[in-house]
């Protein structure tokens, strides 16, 4: 084969490679970078009902008994890592703004937003909004959440 070939074939390479370095370094410093500041009035107000169990989501662990914490759902909340979302997890899976949980028509839906590593309910991962029930199990990073009503 003419050495002409050879060169391109190297070019044509190394411009792939570049575009992929480009890409993930990307993605990681999007990861890495603080979400942007809310103001606390922007943070999901908490609404009573009456007469009606509220929803809520409970941090569970393998078992399904309650293991640090548990939120009531009322309009949207948004579940990540950052400091200013709803829901704050530490944990180095979960994406800066990983998911949200919102009411629609009396029925409660998650939403993956984007994040690297997905969101998962009853073990299947979600690519759109998805129907919550009682008793489903919501797994952000390595945090577990059962959605209870």
């Amino acid at each position: 084969m003419p050495e002409i070939v050879y060169v391109t074939l190297r070019i044509v390479f190394l411009a792939v490679l570049y575009v992929f370095v480009f890409l993930v370094a990307r993605t990681v410093y999007r990861e890495l970078k603080p979400a942007p500041a809310r103001p606390a009035s922007a943070r999901a107000p908490v609404k009573t009902t009456r007469g009606r169990r509220k929803a809520k989501l409970v941090i569970t662990d393998g078992t399904g008994r309650k293991k640090q914490a548990s939120w009531e759902l009322a309009g949207e909340i948004v579940i990540g890592r950052a400091a200013e979302c709803a829901v704050s997890i530490d944990d180095e899976f979960t994406s800066n703004l990983h998911a949200k949980v919102y009411r629609s028509e009396g029925r409660y839906y998650v939403e993956d937003l984007g994040s690297t590593n997905g969101t998962y309910v009853n073990g299947r991962r979600i690519h759109y909004p998805t129907e919550l029930r009682g008793g489903d199990r919501i797994k952000i990073g390595r945090t577990v959440m059962e959605f209870r009503r």
